[in-house]
């Protein structure tokens, strides 16, 4: 009987059928066994089935050990892009497109953008920056609203940089959410800054245990990304004559504290543009050329700049201003890379040729993640 009901649970043919063997023989290590097999999009069906399901699915431990077997299995991944509303496509492909329901999204501005993504959640943001940001989960189409978090002076809306960030604390197992606020003081020619954080868990605004940030973060490009517990943003390029590349600026969400981490030796004068992401669970850095061509750097080696390692040159695009801005993914069969450009499209990159081909169905694609599905209802 076991057997048996494995081969159904592995099948996804007959959902009805794997609710009356289990029900039938209460088996319950079977049933957490089976139930974390299943996609998400099922799971959310279950929940009705009776209390016991419910408060199951629903558990902390159950959502954890969930999303854990997604990644383990390389199962469960979507893509969620913005045309300018999100929507909810099929990995590998971005077919079967679902428009995803989610606050601010009929805005004439444009709604919302993503400054962040951690486990298959987005941290979003209204491009009117006296709305409050929201950790928001495609999967459940759930979100959280974060509390007001108003400015004070020095700072204004008007004459201050904001950068945001998104990750997970492992060790308390929270959610945060980091805004930077910088404010150029001309009397004393340097930045004044302001950090906090946001705990999921306490749903509340701190100030963070390092207050302020002394290295330069790009402000042209506000996007961060997160890994190893850390959320990592470009610092940028000088604006002077030395046109000089700055390292990325890293904050330790344990420790709360900033970093700096060296980047690939190259000659910076020929720099226009640096992306910093993750490509297959390594830090990498896309270097944009005048000329128009880009290179991919990925550190082999967390935390040791000894090991960035040069993966591809991909030559200019179809224009001066279409560039490489940052990988999304290899696909699924490792021959292809997708990668989003500067000129809000999202391209495919064949790993043999070099060749470049656009994705038609995220045309006018002015951000691109990948998500793991996760139940976590906000």
């Amino acid at each position: 009987m076991k057997r048996r009901i494995h081969r159904c649970a592995l099948s996804l043919l007959n959902y009805d059928l794997i609710i009356r063997l289990i029900l039938n023989y209460r088996l319950p290590e079977l049933i957490i066994d089976i139930l974390l097999r299943l996609p998400a999009k099922s799971l959310l069906r279950f929940k009705i089935v009776c209390k016991l399901w419910y408060n199951l699915i629903n558990s902390s431990d159950f959502v954890d050990l969930h999303f854990e077997r997604s990644i383990a299995s390389q199962t469960n991944f979507h893509f969620v892009y913005k045309t300018p509303i999100l929507h909810l496509g099929d990995f590998d492909t971005f077919d079967n497109p679902i428009s995803l329901d989610y606050p601010f999204k009929n805005c004439d501005n444009g709604g919302v953008g993503v400054v962040g993504s951690c486990n298959g959640l987005l941290c979003l943001q209204s491009y009117d920056f006296e709305h409050p940001l929201l950790i928001y989960n495609p999967t459940t189409q759930t979100y959280k609203t974060l509390p007001l978090l108003p400015i004070s002076a020095p700072f204004s809306y008007t004459r201050s940089v904001f950068n945001f960030g998104f990750g997970y604390e492992s060790i308390t197992r929270d959610y945060r959410c980091v805004r930077i606020i910088r404010n150029y003081n001309e009397e004393t020619s340097s930045y004044e800054s302001d950090v906090m954080v946001y705990s999921l868990k306490g749903d509340l605004w701190r100030k963070a245990a390092t207050p302020s940030v002394d290295y330069n973060l790009d402000y042209y490009y506000t996007k961060s990304v997160f890994l190893n517990g850390a959320i990592h943003w470009d610092g940028g390029i000088t604006e002077n004559e030395a046109n000089e590349a700055l390292p990325i600026v890293v904050f330790n969400l344990k420790d709360e504290c900033f970093s700096t981490m060296l980047i690939p030796d190259f000659d910076s004068m020929e720099i226009v543009h640096m992306f910093v992401g993750v490509l297959d669970e390594s830090l990498c850095l896309a270097v944009s050329e005048l000329s128009g061509d880009t290179h991919l750097w990925v550190m082999k080696e967390y935390g040791t700049p000894e090991s960035w390692t040069k993966l591809y040159s991909v030559p200019k695009l179809n224009s001066f201003y279409e560039k490489v801005a940052s990988p999304i993914c290899y696909s699924m069969s490792l021959k292809e890379l997708f990668v989003h450009t500067t000129y809000l499209q999202v391209a495919s990159i064949d790993l043999d040729t070099m060749e470049i081909s656009p994705v038609e169905v995220a045309t006018r694609c002015t951000d691109a993640h990948v998500c793991v599905e996760n139940l976590l209802m906000l």
